[in-house]
């Protein structure tokens, strides 16, 4: 298999994407008609959908980075756990969090055609960013409340 095919080295250029800044770069490494759903943001159907979000999210985070830690494949599908780190631009989760910066970790499952992401969800705690934001820790297993 081709690197341009390797589902491992096609999460690991998307989640270099993810970092990038550039709505137009993460789009492009979807499938027209490609499905995005986190479970705290909800669905995204298409590229159009799938760039407006990520643009939306550059709004409220700043030195956005994301990278996959652990990735496992099986034919044209790929999961993975990931940790995106940000700095937040705004109080949207409180009064003097902006410029707060927080770590959350969560895991993708992520569906290949042709190369290009046909289908990716990404789960994780609802609460660990506001936590992280706070200073009091990551929400993992271990300090969940």
């Amino acid at each position: 298999m081709s690197d341009a095919s390797d589902p491992r080295q096609l999460v690991v250029n998307l989640f270099q994407a993810w970092s990038s800044g550039d709505p137009d770069e993460v789009a492009a490494l979807f499938q027209p008609d490609a499905v995005f759903f986190d479970n705290v943001n909800g669905r995204f159907d298409g590229r159009a959908a799938i760039r407006q979000f990520y643009a939306g999210s550059l709004e409220v985070w700043d030195d956005l980075k994301t990278a996959p830690t652990r990735i496992w494949v099986d034919g044209d599908t790929a999961a993975c756990v990931w940790t995106m780190t940000g700095r937040m631009k705004t109080d949207r989760f409180g009064a003097g969090l902006a410029g707060s910066t927080a770590r959350i970790d969560g895991m993708a499952w992520i569906r290949f055609v042709d190369g290009l992401v046909a289908h990716d969800e990404e789960y994780f705690d609802r609460g660990a960013p506001l936590a992280s934001l706070e200073g009091r820790g990551f929400l993992t297993p271990q300090t969940a409340p």
